[in-house]
């Protein structure tokens, strides 16, 4: 890890007294090693990491491995404020990006505070930058934040996966339509793989196919260790791609087609171009 980045978590978290780290409620703009504008509202994820404590969403969640290195509680959501000595700093950040859109979501759920969420969207809607939202509707928008999503003209990617349980996946795809019923762009952005033949990994791919049908689509392929119990007992296969940037090289890919590149050359840019 280089300096700068090290310089940028010791900045984004500070000690608690149980000896872990915790982040810090304010707002930073980070550009990550994929070349995207991080612009977190809520760093941390309570309610994701209590239905899967062992390593967040399908055991492999990137942020919080990169948390657990380095001794953040990931666990704990903290949402992140615009300070008003850093306001016009982080907007100059927004507005003087290459991309035409930042996004949200990243090392955290927004929906664990869509009040911020919005706050912020708004605070920021005169750099003239499209806000990008990431979530997995731990917490659902109410009708007036749909509202509002479609005032600062958001983009919201809801995160599915074949890997989600039945009931997760009907509750998501709802909120997807529901979102795009509103007039706000809203993105299916599947965790794909590649699955094996047992009987769980057949289910999973249908259950994947279904998600397939329903666009706008982004294919997010599943960045995986080779220790997980799905790799280990052949439900999920696994190959390594050199040409893979960021978040490891071992990959489940499921399509020889799907982005694995910069988000300056990906053709989807979070659904804002599509």
């Amino acid at each position: 890890m280089q300096t700068t980045q090290l310089k940028l978590f010791d900045a984004d978290s500070e000690p608690t007294a149980d000896g872990m780290r915790r982040y810090r409620g304010v707002l930073t703009a980070s550009v990550n090693q994929k070349g995207v504008l991080d612009v977190d509202t809520v760093k941390g994820c309570t309610l994701g990491m209590r239905v899967r404590p062992d390593g967040g969403c399908y055991g492999e969640c990137y942020a919080a491995k990169i948390a657990t290195r380095y001794g953040i509680d990931f666990a704990t959501s903290v949402s992140r404020k615009l300070m008003p000595w850093d306001r016009a700093s982080l907007f100059c950040t927004v507005r003087d990006f290459d991309a035409s859109w930042y996004r949200i979501g990243t090392a955290g759920d927004p929906c664990h505070d869509w009040d911020n969420t919005l706050d912020v969207c708004e605070a920021l809607q005169g750099t003239g930058k499209i806000p990008v939202i990431i979530t997995k509707h731990w917490i659902a928008l109410t009708d007036a934040h749909i509202e509002s999503l479609r005032a600062v003209r958001a983009v919201v990617n809801t995160s599915t996966s074949g890997l989600d349980t039945d009931a997760e996946t009907k509750y998501r795809v709802a909120q997807i339509k529901r979102i795009h019923d509103a007039g706000v762009r809203s993105v299916n952005r599947i965790v794909t793989c590649s699955y094996g033949s047992s009987d769980w990994a057949r289910a999973a791919n249908e259950k994947q196919k279904y998600l397939l049908s329903i666009g706008p689509v982004i294919d997010n392929p599943l960045r995986v260790t080779k220790s997980n119990p799905w790799v280990q007992s052949g439900e999920i296969l696994v190959e390594r791609q050199e040409r893979a940037i960021g978040g490891g090289k071992i990959i489940s890919l499921h399509s020889p087609h799907a982005y694995l590149g910069t988000c300056a050359n990906c053709p989807d840019q979070c659904g804002v171009t599509q």
